[in-house]
């Protein structure tokens, strides 16, 4: 029988927990230690009940188990020696002195999602989520989870993954909240402390005997001249940020320190499917505070008016997408002193650059903002090469932020053009109007 590893020792001790979680690293042996536990648990029985085991083994596709993964689980039972016990078919492997099944199935198939048919199947006792970096919906898992519960034996729902990044909820669910930092090789990875989860981490050093000199070479270098991609892959930390992050380190704060200098607002222009953006910068020292604002579409110019005043009346400026002069204008008639940041060729980067010359910080209620940074990548080339032009998605605060750099810390500001007071009139008309239109639809609505 194999040698089972000593970190992977509170599987069999533990009868507490209801959520296994076993994360790793590349190369960290996981998928075979946790195999190695689920045909072990096949041997188990209740005398007394008479039953075994039920184990549903998923995946979020799996063209074929007898393909995919059935192979890989019985190359395992070999090498514990354990294969005389067991006989499998196309889907299932039985442990014939047991009965106790594996199942192995996927949720989506080519005949759609699996989920409410897999959730009917009776007396699953323990439900494995393979490969879980890969599973999208949150939903699909919970209606799963929420069907175990066989009495007589041990429930347990194991999930086995990759860490990814810190936008999956298996992270928001488990870890984000509640969560420790142990170092690994020097490394801080999050290990959650959720009472609910036995949480059991492993590296490639873990697994070290195991692994070519040829393969270690290509880590070791990747640990020299890449650190950030060594922590996430070799190490298993949970990443931050996407890959090809613009912005990789930003920091949270509490609250918006009170003594910044040179503060004002910045705002990137929206309405029906983009988002209208409003940030509030200031700088301390080298550091760039940045707190998200306002983050909604649909938000007529009065409206906006309005949620500028506060800050307008403190004596900020305010400091906007140059490419829509008429919102300008209409912004500054009722009553906020804006300006346009004076955008052209290479004005994106130059923020961009000035930006990252900063270490930025943001408010913790920013969370969209923080999303933001997360997702704001740079574009590929046809070789899949990063190139210096960022992907024009997630970044309406972002842009919002870069409109102040360019105005405040750059200089590149757009002359105010003069208002006149026939400007003023048609403004308060436009409103007049505005208001009329909206009373009228809810009347018609009222009517229908």
């Amino acid at each position: 029988m194999a040698k089972t590893h000593s970190v992977y020792y509170p599987l069999y001790n533990d009868k507490t927990h209801f959520i296994y979680l076993i994360t790793g690293s590349r190369a960290s042996g996981k998928s075979f230690s946790a195999s190695q536990f689920i045909e072990r648990l096949t041997f188990e029985y209740n005398a007394e009940r008479k039953i075994a085991h039920k184990i549903l083994y998923t995946r979020y596709t799996m063209v074929s188990a007898a393909i995919s993964v059935i192979p890989e689980v019985k190359e395992k039972i070999e090498i514990d020696g354990t294969q005389d016990y067991f006989k499998n078919t196309k889907t299932d492997i039985v442990n014939k002195m047991t009965g106790a099944e594996i199942m192995f199935r996927g949720i989506h198939t080519a005949s759609g999602n699996q989920t409410a048919k897999l959730k009917s199947i009776h007396g699953v006792t323990t439900f494995v989520v393979d490969e879980a970096e890969e599973w999208t919906s949150e939903e699909d898992f919970e209606r799963i989870m929420l069907s175990i519960r066989q009495k007589g034996l041990h429930n347990r729902v194991i999930i086995i993954m990759n860490p990814c990044d810190s936008n999956h909820w298996v992270y928001k669910r488990f870890i984000e909240k509640t969560h420790k930092e142990v170092y690994f090789d020097g490394v801080p990875v999050q290990i959650s402390t959720d009472p609910r989860v036995l949480h059991i981490h492993t590296t490639y050093l873990d697994n070290i005997k195991h692994l070519s000199p040829e393969f270690l070479n290509e880590v070791l270098e990747m640990k020299e001249n890449e650190p950030e991609k060594y922590a996430h892959i070799m190490i298993g930390r949970w990443s931050d940020v996407s890959e090809g992050a613009i912005f990789k380190h930003v920091g949270i704060v509490d609250k918006f320190p009170s003594n910044a200098r040179k503060v004002a607002i910045g705002v990137d222009w929206g309405y029906s499917k983009d988002y209208t953006a409003i940030v509030k910068c200031g700088i301390v020292d080298n550091r760039l505070y940045i707190e998200e604002l306002c983050y909604r579409t649909e938000m007529l110019s009065s409206d906006i008016i309005r949620f500028l005043r506060p800050y307008a009346d403190e004596g900020l400026f305010v400091y906007a997408d140059s490419a829509d002069p008429r919102l300008i204008d209409e912004v500054a008639l009722g009553g906020i002193v804006i300006y346009g940041a004076q955008k052209g060729a290479g004005s994106i980067l130059a923020g961009i650059d000035k930006m990252q010359t900063f270490e930025i910080f943001t408010t913790r209620q920013s969370v969209h903002l923080q999303s933001e940074f997360r997702k704001y990548v740079w574009s590929k080339d046809k070789d899949g090469n990063y190139i210096n032009v960022p992907e024009d998605h997630d970044n309406h605060l972002i842009d919002a932020a870069r409109y102040y750099i360019l105005a405040v810390l750059l200089g590149k500001v757009m002359k105010p053009r003069k208002a006149s007071k026939s400007d003023l009139g048609v403004y308060q008309m436009t409103n007049i109007i505005t208001f009329v239109i909206k009373i009228g639809r809810a009347s018609c609505r009222e009517r229908v």
